[in-house]
Order: structure tokens, then sequence, then C-alpha cells
């Protein structure tokens, strides 16, 4: 398994293809994600872009905390060592702010900026998320980690 996957084994492999997978129209996550409508998502854009987005699709039952049933749903392979660990005051439920500080914590929103931003200019342009989403939707079936993972590499 490479760092990468390792990474996204975590809660950002619960959402990532939010992103990747639905840049299609104006009014699609790509728009979403360019907050200041510059054309592009900086890495900032990108890091709140996709926390609020994958924290609010694994929050199935909208009570603003991802229990581990919940996680579990889109990343069966999670294990109870690494949910411990981003459930930082031991409630058995992950709030906002639990995940914001692992997807910090683990770099892997990071480090998916990166393999996105083929360009290296620091940005995201709608092509390169295009790009990547081609590359991610040719990959194996398997978890959204797995797919996104392979694609990155």
């Amino acid at each position: 398994m490479n760092a990468l996957h390792r990474c996204l084994s975590g809660l950002a492999g619960c959402g990532m293809l939010v992103l990747v997978a639905s840049c299609t129209t104006t009014t699609d996550a790509f728009s979403r994600l360019d907050t200041n409508r510059d054309g592009s998502g900086s890495r900032d854009e990108f890091s709140a872009y996709m926390k609020q987005e994958v924290f609010t699709r694994v929050d199935t039952n909208r009570d603003a905390k991802v229990s581990k049933d919940e996680w579990q749903s889109v990343n069966p392979k999670v294990s109870e060592a690494k949910f411990r660990k981003t459930d930082l005051n031991g409630d058995r439920a992950i709030t906002r702010q639990e995940a914001d500080t692992a997807f910090d914590r683990e770099g892997s929103l990071t480090t998916l900026f990166r393999k996105i931003d083929t360009d290296g200019n620091g940005s995201l342009s709608r092509v390169e998320v295009a790009a990547f989403h081609a590359k991610v939707q040719q990959q194996p079936a398997g978890s959204p980690a797995k797919r996104i993972s392979s694609a990155a590499n």
C-alpha cells in the first residue's frame, strides 16, 4: 500500500470522489470549490471544500457527527484504531472539528491537491480536475480511496 493510499484510507478516503466525479456544469462541484470565482481552486479552497463535502456525505443521518457505522458504510476497511485516533474526545463519534484535525494531520488533502495540480502552479483548473477524474474512472473497481490512490500514481 503506497503512502497516498494509507492517507486516503482515513476519513479523506470516504468521499474523495465528490469533487472529481461531478465537474460538468456551471453549478457543479468545481464551481462550488472556486469560492472566489477566479476560475481556479487554491489549496485553501480545495481543503475547505473537501472537508465540508466529505463530512456532509459521510454524516448520512445529519446529526453533525460521524458514527463508526457511518464511516464504515463508505470505507468498510477502516480500523478501530484509526477511528479512535480520529475521535479525539472518545465519545464514539467524529465531529466536524475532529474530522478537520484528522485531515490536517494525515496530510491527505495536500497530497491529493499536489497530484491533481499537474502543472505545479499551486492552483487547480477545471481541466486538471477533469483529467484526474478521467484517470480515476479508468481504474479497476474498488474503494474510492484505492481508485484515487491508483490514479494518483
